[in-house]
């Protein structure tokens, strides 16, 4: 007795589609998420749908005017069109494409397939909306390495760019006004100075200043003798400056923006402090915690 084995793929019997055949080719998906440039994102998925009335196999491409592809607003936005779970580019300019995703199509329906866009990381650009209207869909026979054009349609692709900043810690964070204090009372000629550097922006911003005055670590207290240091503080970003006084509140903001308008990148924002005249000092250590914040959405 003898046995054998039979087997097909149904998706390689099928065979070649004319361009009379391929119906409707459809989009989801290609309306995509506010785009951050600091935090980690993930490619969206998009699925295109072709409609046949035969059965067969077609290959899919993507045309751009650029590759990568640009999504223009404010500014420009760089992205790429690429087959599901990796980053081989499906993009191509002109001519015929180099790589294309394949979909099969039963008799009489529809058949699909997933492609990702993937927009390029640390993009600090303008925020607002973005979109690419020049971005075209092609669909192929494929007859060994040779493909032939059946039809293609319009990708309408749009997107957003997040308003957000991002900047770094300093090296040295902590001021140290010991040498403000003179014979028990501060001295408001000294000044101690910090910077934050890397700073980035998508939007313009205001300067946030928020603190209370330097209190003495015990308890003490003496009519005589102060057991609190005011001091004024001031953060410069651009055009942007707050300064906060201690005496006068626990928060400042600047009235303008950093700039006008568009993106910021690699800026730095210094902060100077100097402490307040006032009554001689009770010894100890006093201390306080100043912080700054950087607003895109005033």
């Amino acid at each position: 007795m003898a046995f054998v084995a039979l087997a097909m793929s149904t998706s390689d019997s099928l065979g070649a589609c004319t361009p009379a055949e391929i119906g409707a080719i459809t989009f989801s998906g290609t309306a995509l998420p506010p785009y951050n440039p600091f935090t980690n994102t993930t490619p969206r998925l998009v699925t295109v749908t072709v409609a046949s009335t035969v059965a067969c196999s077609v290959e899919l491409a993507f045309q751009a005017t650029s590759n990568p592809a640009r999504m223009l607003g404010p500014g420009t936005l760089i992205y790429d069109v690429q087959s599901q779970g990796n980053s081989t580019s499906l993009l191509f300019i002109s001519g015929t494409p180099s790589t294309t995703t394949r979909i099969d199509i039963p008799a009489g329906n529809v058949g699909s397939a997933t492609v990702q866009i993937a927009l390029s990381p640390n993009q600090v650009v303008s925020s607002g909306i973005y979109g690419d209207t020049s971005l075209v869909a092609h669909i192929y026979d494929k007859s060994g390495t040779s493909l032939t054009p059946l039809k293609s349609a319009s990708v309408p692709i749009t997107g957003s760019v997040a308003a957000a900043c991002q900047f770094a810690s300093p090296t040295n964070p902590t001021m140290n006004f010991t040498g403000a204090i003179t014979n028990g009372m501060p001295s408001p000629s000294y000044v101690g100075s910090v910077t934050l550097p890397s700073l980035n922006c998508t939007a313009p911003s205001l300067v946030r200043l928020s603190a209370e005055p330097m209190r003495l670590a015990s308890t003490a207290s003496n009519a005589a003798f102060d057991n609190t240091i005011h001091f004024r503080a001031s953060a410069t970003l651009g055009g942007a400056t707050a300064v906060l006084t201690t005496t006068s509140g626990s928060e400042a903001v600047s009235t303008l923006g950093n700039v006008a308008s568009g993106a910021t990148t690699n800026a730095s924002v210094r902060i100077d402090v100097n402490l307040l005249a006032g009554r001689p000092l009770l010894p100890g250590i006093y201390s306080s915690l100043l912080t700054l914040s950087i607003d895109p959405n005033p």
